[in-house]
């Protein structure tokens, strides 16, 4: 991970370093979602991969909560694998 300082022009505009830019693989004309919380800025490539992937968090974010309102739940425990959660999830 690439770490660098950059500034905030007048016109409110940021330059992302170059070797954030490279470490990242950001070419010109790359668009982002540009979130705010509190102080915190985040910026968020915009790329069919990137959408899918919050699509399906946002599914197993509502299927969890759908679960829960039911009193359903399942236990995992910290030495299991990303894999195995996952599995006990999707039953």
């Amino acid at each position: 991970m690439e770490v660098s300082i950059t500034k905030l022009s007048e016109n409110g505009q940021v330059v992302i370093p170059a070797e954030v830019r490279r470490d990242a693989g950001l070419e010109p004309s790359t668009k982002f979602l540009v979130f705010n919380k509190g102080s915190n800025i985040m910026l968020k490539v915009v790329n069919k991969n990137n959408l899918a992937n919050d699509f399906n968090l946002l599914e197993s974010i509502k299927k969890s909560e759908d679960q829960i309102s039911k009193g359903q739940s399942v236990k995992a425990n910290t030495s299991m694998s990303d894999e195995e959660i996952d599995d006990l999830l999707t039953k």
